[in-house]
């Protein structure tokens, strides 16, 4: 597009810088109308996203003027500026000179105050909510917890900050053992636990999941969930996403095998040690601290992964069974149900939040009184 053609564009400026790449994803999804521009040459970045103006450095003395002609040229109404030196100029140049330009968002630093402050917020709105579901004061100070939130706020996944926060207090009440979750996707719940497992030292973390599409069919759930979505995925790329996600917090402490639920549980009751490339060798207790199960949500899918794995729980150890309350079907809450009812006697207590179950189990002196 030329610029006779062009009116009301957005310049993007560095363009290629990553959060100017994101911005252009997102305005060509809108149909906007881009200027891209950059002070360094980027071939690469030509080849993706095609023409890229050259300007100088916003400290040079001839920017003023390359980048006066260019927003005349192109009609320039706004600007997306995700580096601060620039964002910093730009917004002092356009309120000395008058200019009918708009700078678009805040300051990148002004942004990641901003940002910062709305984590510490989260911090104070779960902080209640953690000790409450710990039974004590829990020791996880503030910026742990906020370590914890903007973790997984960079994993995807479904695991929302309430049931995350409840995750952080039952684990500061459990017992020393193996950290299980049965159904991974790219990582975001095992990244939690995984943290708080360390920082509980509790024991090592197994991630298992069969990343396969006949796996993750739901045969139980409507189409939309229990067949498309499953669909959409490049199941070659989950597992290495997954060790993307989680290696920076798991070496040393966790590892994943791919295989469904039984085949899991085969190989670590008789070998208790899982192997991979990415992780290494990571030995295992046999007995279970904690364990999250959300794998394959149909009703004979989750009774299996129950009937298997909750007699190896500790005393005093936790069930979290993911999607008790699930719009797509009732099989989670039909097995959550009928193990609460099971294992009444022997359960300390149980809550709901964030659409999981908690099952928290008695210790064995619970069990003598």
């Amino acid at each position: 597009m030329n610029a006779v053609e062009m009116s009301n564009a957005t310049l993007i400026f560095p363009a290629n810088h990553p959060e100017g790449c994101a911005y252009i994803e997102s305005a060509n999804q809108r149909g906007d109308k881009l200027v891209l521009a950059s002070s360094i040459k980027d071939p690469e970045f030509v080849s993706q996203y095609g023409e890229l103006h050259l300007l100088p450095y916003v400290v040079d003395t001839d920017f003023s003027e390359a980048f006066i002609s260019l927003v005349a040229s192109y009609r320039v109404t706004s600007i997306y500026a995700p580096v601060a030196a620039v964002f910093t100029w730009l917004e002092q140049f356009i309120s000395q000179n008058n200019l009918s330009i708009r700078l678009l968002g805040a300051s990148p630093i002004k942004s990641e105050v901003k940002r910062f402050d709305q984590l510490m917020g989260t911090v104070d709105q779960y902080r209640d909510f953690i000790d409450t579901c710990a039974g004590v004061v829990s020791p996880l100070k503030d910026l742990e917890i906020a370590a914890i939130f903007r973790m997984a706020r960079h994993i995807y996944g479904e695991t929302n900050e309430q049931k995350i926060a409840a995750m952080m207090g039952i684990f500061a009440g459990v017992p020393r053992g193996d950290v299980i979750e049965i159904g991974s996707l790219v990582g975001r719940s095992v990244a939690v636990m995984c943290f708080l497992a360390r920082r509980f030292e509790l024991g090592k973390v197994l991630a298992i999941d069969p990343w396969q599409l006949h796996a993750s069919i739901q045969k139980d759930s409507p189409v939309t969930a229990g067949v498309d979505l499953p669909g959409e995925w490049d199941y070659r790329m989950l597992p290495q996403d997954f060790c993307v996600n989680t290696l920076p917090v798991g070496l040393g402490y966790l590892n994943y095998y791919q295989a469904e639920s039984v085949d899991a549980f085969n190989v670590y009751c008789e070998q208790k040690q899982i192997t991979s490339a990415e992780f290494g060798v990571t030995n295992y207790e046999g007995k279970i601290s904690v364990i999250h199960i959300d794998g394959n949500h149909d009703f004979e899918k989750v009774k299996l992964d129950c009937e298997l794995w909750v007699p190896l729980i500790k005393p005093g150890g936790c069930l979290i069974l993911d999607d008790y309350f699930w719009v797509h079907g009732d099989g989670p809450k039909r097995v959550g149900d009928t193990l609460v009812e099971r294992y009444v006697e022997k359960i300390e207590f149980v809550f709901s939040c964030g659409k999981a179950l908690f099952v928290k189990f008695k210790t064995e002196s619970q069990y003598e009184k």
